[in-house]
C-alpha cells in the first residue's frame, strides 16, 4: 500500500467514524446498531464488529454516552445470535457443496475446523471467536458436525462475553489514554490496538497448539467468478472512487490552510465532504 493510499484511507476512515460515532453516540439507535453489526458479523464478517465496539466504547468513556454496560450486552447478545444463525446454516445445508468451499484451500480450512472441534470443542469455539472469518468457519462446521446444540449455546455464550468485554476494554483504555479533544485519534488507536492484540492472541493460540484454519481467499473467489465486463466495470468504479477521495483530501488541505486545524469534536460538516460522500455512495450503488 502506497503512502498516498494509506493516508487517503486514514482520512476517509476518520471522517466516517467521527460522523457515525458523534451522531449516534447520544441516540438510542446506537444500541440496536451495535446489536445488528455484531449479529451480521457472526455470519458475514465484511467489517469486523470489534472496530465498531471499540470506537463506541472510546466515545462512551470520553463523552459519557452511550452506556458501556448496554454496549457490552448488545454486542454479546448480537454476536451470540449471529453465531447461532451460522450454526443453524451449517446444520441445515451442506456447506462443502457451496462454491466458496469447493476450492482445496477452503476444504482444508473446514478439515482443520472439524479436527479441532472433535479434539477440543469448547476451547476451540472460544478461541475462534477472536478470528473474524475463523469464527464463521468454526460455527458453520459445528452445525454441520451436529455438535451438541445446547453445549454450543452455552460455550458460545461464554465466548461472546469474553469477546465483548475484550473489545469494550480496548476502547475504554484508548479513551483514557488520549485527551477528550482527540476523539478520532483515540478511536483510530483503539481499533489498531484491537487488531494487533487480536493477531497476538491468534499467534499465542498457535504456540500452545490451537491450529487456525487456513482461510479461503474470498476476494480471489469473487474475482474469478466475475465476467470480463463485470471486472472492467468494478475497476472503473474503483478508479472513480479513488479520484473522488483525492479531491476530497485536497479540499480538506485547502480549508485547513485557510482556517487552521479543524476541531475534531465538531458536528458541522462541510458541503464538499457531504457531496463527496453522496458521490461515493452513488458509485457503490452502481
Amino acid at each position: 500500500m502506497s503512502d498516498r493510499t494509506f493516508t487517503d484511507w486514514i482520512l476517509h476512515f476518520s471522517s466516517t467514524v467521527e460522523e457515525w460515532v458523534l451522531e449516534l453516540s447520544e441516540s438510542l439507535w446506537i444500541y440496536p446498531g451495535v446489536f445488528g453489526v455484531s449479529l451480521v458479523d457472526g455470519v458475514f464478517p465484511v467489517v469486523p464488529s470489534e472496530s465498531v465496539i471499540i470506537a463506541v466504547s472510546t466515545a462512551s468513556y470520553q463523552t459519557g454516552s452511550p452506556i458501556l454496560v448496554l454496549i457490552f450486552l448488545c454486542a454479546a447478545v448480537g454476536a451470540w445470535c449471529g453465531d447461532q444463525l451460522a450454526y443453524a446454516i451449517g446444520a441445515r445445508f451442506d456447506v462443502r457443496q457451496w462454491r466458496l468451499f469447493r476450492r482445496s484451500r477452503a476444504r482444508r480450512a473446514l478439515d482443520v475446523a472439524e479436527t479441532q472441534l472433535e479434539r477440543r470443542g469448547t476451547t476451540y469455539i472460544i478461541a475462534a471467536r477472536f478470528i473474524p472469518m475463523g469464527r464463521v468457519l468454526v460455527n458453520l462446521t459445528a452445525g454441520a458436525l451436529r455438535y451438541p446444540h445446547r453445549r454450543f449455546m452455552g460455550v458460545d455464550a461464554l465466548a461472546v462475553s469474553i469477546w465483548a468485554a475484550w473489545s469494550v476494554a480496548v476502547g475504554t483504555v484508548a479513551g483514557a489514554i488520549f485527551p477528550e479533544d482527540n476523539l478520532v485519534l483515540s478511536i483510530i488507536v483503539g481499533v489498531v490496538a484491537g487488531v494487533v492484540l487480536g493477531m497476538l492472541v491468534d499467534r499465542i493460540l498457535g504456540w500452545i497448539g490451537f491450529e487456525s484454519p487456513e482461510l479461503p481467499d474470498l476476494a480471489g473467489d469473487i474475482q474469478e467468478s466475475m465476467t470480463p465486463e463485470e471486472r472492467a466495470r468494478a475497476d472503473e468504479l474503483e478508479r472513480q472512487r479513488l479520484a473522488r477521495r483525492e479531491e476530497r483530501v485536497e479540499r480538506r488541505e485547502e480549508r485547513r490552510g485557510r482556517t487552521g486545524p479543524a476541531t475534531i469534536g465538531g458536528r458541522r460538516r462541510e458541503q464538499g465532504d457531504a457531496d463527496g460522500d453522496a458521490d461515493d455512495e452513488a458509485l457503490d450503488r452502481d
